[in-house]
């Protein structure tokens, strides 16, 4: 059965480069949207095992979708993924906080993040 992986992302380029790496894996599907609330309404829809979240998105930020997922319980343990440029002391702190179960920073290390998605699809 292919693991579902659901990226909400807004920048053409990452989306791109997340697509390339994650096609190299096996038995995956990726969703995609490229705004924050799309987003959030295709997670809650459907049943990913893994989700990807940019931080800045145009109208409701990534740290608020991760938010309102965990406060579903189907979604208390699914594996959620913050992507982001912030680079700011405590940035990395905060969005953990808020419910994100890793964060990796732009640029994207490609080896790094093929190994948490691996990861993360083990449990």
């Amino acid at each position: 059965m292919k693991k579902k992986i659901y990226i909400v992302e807004d920048n053409e380029k990452n989306l791109e480069l997340f697509i390339a790496v994650l096609g190299t894996m096996q038995n995956i599907e990726i969703f995609t949207s490229n705004t924050g609330r799309e987003g959030l309404k295709l997670i809650q829809s459907k049943n990913p095992d893994v989700i990807i979240l940019d931080i800045q998105l145009p109208d409701i930020n990534g740290t608020d979708i991760c938010r309102e997922l965990r406060k579903i319980k189907r979604f208390k343990k699914t594996p959620i993924i913050a992507v982001s440029s912030f680079a700011m002391k405590g940035d990395k702190e905060r969005i953990l906080e808020a419910g994100f179960d890793f964060y990796l920073s732009k640029p994207l290390s490609i080896s790094n993040f093929r190994e948490k998605i691996r990861e993360f699809l083990r449990v």
